[in-house]
């Protein structure tokens, strides 16, 4: 199963790609998911629509939108993005690989227009998937089965949590601690009010 869950707006997967990325998969044999980001059914209404009429809900191919994407993340085994957010709860939480478009981000519509340094998400995104262009387009079944079965892949997804995430597999027993400490000092502060 391949799940598309791009970002939205000019520089998006839809926005470059349209239906072509959608018959590519179904072609290759694939369980197709689409998930819009929701915004693109506020801004991109007219394509979106046109998308949906275009490639309905059938046993291939299936349209999500739930408020929690984590059930959809768990039954995919591989996510086709492009600078969506998603791609990290996918590859970091779900540990499972990315192919990710090349869209040649515009970011002025984005609240990140002021940044000047180069954006980690994308330089770990060669890490942890393969870059989807024009140039390789008809290879994308290939790319599908390269990264699910490369290792280099997963080892790029460590890498990434490990320069992301903060005492992992420690998060119960630090909020534990943290929870249990406040308490001592609500007490304490409590008990020295009372006459």
């Amino acid at each position: 199963t391949v799940l598309i869950a791009p970002s939205w707006g000019p520089s998006a997967i839809f926005s470059k790609y349209g239906g072509k990325i959608i018959d590519k998969l179904l072609a290759g044999g694939y369980h197709v998911i689409i998930r819009p980001h929701p915004q693109s059914y506020k801004s991109e209404k007219d394509m979106i629509d046109k998308l949906m009429a275009a490639y309905p809900d059938s046993e291939d191919l299936e349209w999500n939108r739930d408020n929690d994407n984590f059930d959809v993340l768990r039954r995919a085994d591989l996510l086709v993005s492009d600078f969506s957010g998603v791609i990290f709860d996918f590859t970091l939480v779900f540990d499972k690989p990315v192919i990710y478009a090349d869209t040649k981000f515009d970011k002025s519509p984005y609240d990140c227009w002021w940044l000047d340094t180069p954006y980690w998400t994308f330089e770990i995104l060669p890490q942890i998937g393969q870059q989807l262009t024009e140039d390789n387009f008809d290879t994308l079944g290939d790319m599908v089965q390269q990264c699910l079965t490369d290792p280099k892949y997963a080892q790029g997804r460590d890498t990434a949590r490990a320069q992301t995430w903060v005492y992992p597999g420690e998060g119960a027993v630090r909020a534990a601690d943290y929870l249990e400490q406040k308490m001592k000092e609500l007490t304490a502060t409590h008990e020295e009010k009372e006459p």
